[in-house]
């Protein structure tokens, strides 16, 4: 059986609007590599004696980027990551896609995924399963049309 039959479609939710579907929730990927420089990051201050830099660094990155998840709910696309909550409505989403390489973000992963609203918003995301959750903005923004690996407004 190929993975490719366990992944939902776009036309998995047909029939149904988004009040009637469950919220789904996707966990970020973080690289080991990339964890590994963030944690020598918080450690190299150590090295120095430095103690305070180290927990000021610590701080920051669980304030701002730790834990991180993805929920589509019937409002919009809620993104969690650290202390913070954004909520992006899935009519404002104009595309949704692989990201470029090295491209500033909180996404810890070499696998991230933008998302584009209004006139200039942009956040890019690490959902562990790309593929899966780009199927489930699909089936939840029927606004967005798949070109290639993207979802953009039709």
């Amino acid at each position: 059986m190929g993975s490719s039959s366990i992944l939902p479609t776009s036309t998995a939710f047909t029939g149904l609007d988004n009040s009637k579907r469950m919220n789904m929730r996707h966990n970020a990927k973080v690289d080991w590599w990339i964890a590994f420089l963030a944690l020598a990051g918080v450690l190299a201050p150590l090295a120095a004696h430095v103690y305070w830099a180290s927990g000021f660094v610590l701080g920051i990155l669980l304030i701002t980027i730790f834990p991180q998840s993805y929920e589509t709910t019937k409002r919009g696309l809620l993104v969690r990551a650290g202390l913070t909550r954004r909520l992006v409505p899935y009519e404002a989403i104009t595309f949704a896609g692989p990201a470029a390489q090295g491209a500033p973000s909180m996404a810890l992963s070499s696998e991230p995924v933008k998302i584009q609203w209004g006139l200039a918003s942009e956040l890019v995301i690490a959902p562990a399963h790309p593929s899966v959750f780009l199927a489930d903005l699909a089936a939840r923004a029927p606004h967005l049309t798949r070109r290639g690996p993207h979802l953009v407004a039709a």
